[in-house]
């Protein structure tokens, strides 16, 4: 039996050379794929999976008494007196939430009805991977919604939330008179007519100056 020469085992050079040329081609295909995609995904409308909530008027109910410190920042159910306020709470594993996010800072930006505050509460544990993603998500995705950070559930234990996204939309005499979960597109045309046309039904009456 002829004994076979260690060296002729070896790869060739060409050889190496070819099969390293060949992954690398690989990856650049799997990260163009990965560009285009995100390209489509963010230049489509990815929100249509979305549906339209519906808004409707119901029992309203006393918001609840609450007080939120975070750091500098404070937060209390008297604050929402005199407002117009839609309310959303999520987190970061929440994907509908995420998905969901985007149209309501759309609706914040091009809103033109009457004055409403639309403000988030996010749920995450503070000093969690989770809670730093949040921010991050925030601060990639352009979201320039105001957000406070309910890292103990005050805020989600004094409102009653068990599931996300929960949202809440609260009339300046301080009743909450709308309430849903799940993530909804809120851009569409008819999604602010109902709430226009809600709050406008809805709007408290001013006490009269008496006749003399």
């Amino acid at each position: 039996m002829t004994a076979l020469d260690p060296a002729s085992e070896q790869p060739s050079p060409k050889k190496t050379y070819r099969v390293m040329a060949g992954f690398a081609l690989a990856i650049i295909l799997l990260i163009g794929l990965a560009i285009y995609s995100l390209s489509r995904m963010q230049a489509a409308p990815w929100t249509s999976s979305l549906p339209d909530p519906t808004i409707e008027a119901k029992t309203p109910r006393d918001l609840p008494q609450f007080e939120h410190d975070e750091g500098s920042r404070h937060l209390s159910s008297q604050q929402f007196a005199g407002n117009w306020t839609l309310l959303s709470f999520w987190s970061i594993t929440c994907a509908p939430c995420l998905i969901e996010m985007p149209s309501l800072n759309q609706l914040n930006q091009s809103w033109a009805g009457p004055e409403l505050q639309i403000m988030t509460i996010n749920v995450d544990e503070a000093k969690t991977e989770n809670l730093e993603a949040a921010k991050a998500f925030l601060s990639e995705s352009g979201i320039e919604l105001t957000t406070y950070f309910d890292s103990k559930n005050q805020l989600a234990n004094a409102f009653g939330v068990t599931e996300y996204p929960k949202h809440f939309l609260v009339g300046p005499d301080g009743k909450i008179i709308w309430e849903a979960s799940g993530a909804f597109r809120w851009t569409e045309a008819q999604t602010r007519d109902q709430l226009i046309r809600l709050m406008e039904r809805q709007a408290p009456e001013l006490p009269q100056d008496p006749v003399e």
